[in-house]
């Protein structure tokens, strides 16, 4: 018996494998890894971050909310209806009061609007010198409610501790591979504690699947966005959004919504910027 095993096993080596293959796919010829896209050194590409710095016209970045955050297609389909969405919002002191209530607002606006047939949940953290877990995945209107408490606190900018609290919030609480994970992060520029693990705690993030869109608030100057477009999901182009104040990025957001949903527009009508 032994040696008619060896003999069928040799017949497959010798005879059968080079034109069938005993198996569907031997190891020697597994395909070559496809290397991931990476972004170009600003040394390199100096203007590649100098575009990324721009601030497009508010109807341009309310057309990409559309399509990749909210994910509205042109036939209005959507492949996976479960959602599990993390807002991570920087409450350091170089975003004044005002502006962090325009933030909250904005989220708010977007939270609120409900998409038909997609179950979706949303958590908040919020980071300064430490980040914040403010409240776990909810409903639209639980979310919507906690938020309108959530304080500024002010000091530094570890974003890396918002970035993990957020890590933690997916792994624990949301609903698995037959949810999409997205996180929106809204900061106006580079950490200054902790910098070295901002970017890694991003990876973590994206390798475990989660999308994560940076809303980068400043200037045309603004710094450290060769960091934004890291911590974002490639390509920048469609995770990367860039506001020149919070309060833009409200009427952004009601802009989009306006477009795609008159009726749930009046529920956001009321978010009105504070800021001078």
């Amino acid at each position: 018996m032994a040696a008619i095993k060896f003999v069928l096993i040799l017949l497959c080596l010798v005879v059968i494998l080079p034109n069938i293959s005993c198996q569907k796919r031997p190891f020697w010829r597994l395909p070559a890894r496809k290397q991931k896209p990476t972004l170009p050194p600003i040394e390199i590409n100096p203007e590649f971050y100098r575009k990324l710095q721009q601030i497009p016209p508010k109807n341009e970045t309310a057309r990409k909310v559309i399509t990749n955050i909210l994910r509205i297609l042109p036939k209005g389909k959507r492949g996976i209806k479960l959602e599990d969405v993390v807002v991570v919002m920087d409450g350091s002191g170089s975003i004044e009061t005002c502006g962090f209530t325009n933030g909250k607002k904005a989220m708010q606006s977007l939270i609120k609007y409900k998409q038909s047939g997609i179950n979706a949940k949303y958590a908040m953290v919020t980071f300064a010198n430490d980040a914040k877990i403010n409240f776990n995945f909810l409903s639209h209107d639980e979310a919507v409610a906690k938020i309108s408490g959530i304080k500024h606190f002010g000091g530094g900018t570890n974003t890396q501790a918002g970035l993990g609290a957020a890590f933690k919030l997916f792994k624990k609480g949301s609903r698995g591979s037959h949810s999409r994970k997205v996180l929106l992060l809204l900061t106006d520029g580079q950490p200054n504690i902790k910098k070295e693990k901002t970017v890694p705690s991003a990876k973590r993030l994206k390798d475990s699947g989660v999308e994560v869109f940076v809303i980068a608030i400043g200037g045309q100057h603004i710094y450290g966005i060769q960091e934004m477009a890291k911590v974002a999901s490639f390509p920048p182009a469609k995770f990367l959004f860039r506001v020149k104040k919070a309060g833009d990025f409200l009427e952004v957001v009601k802009l989009a919504i306006k477009q795609v949903s008159p009726g749930q527009y009046k529920l956001v009508e009321k978010y009105k910027s504070t800021c001078p």
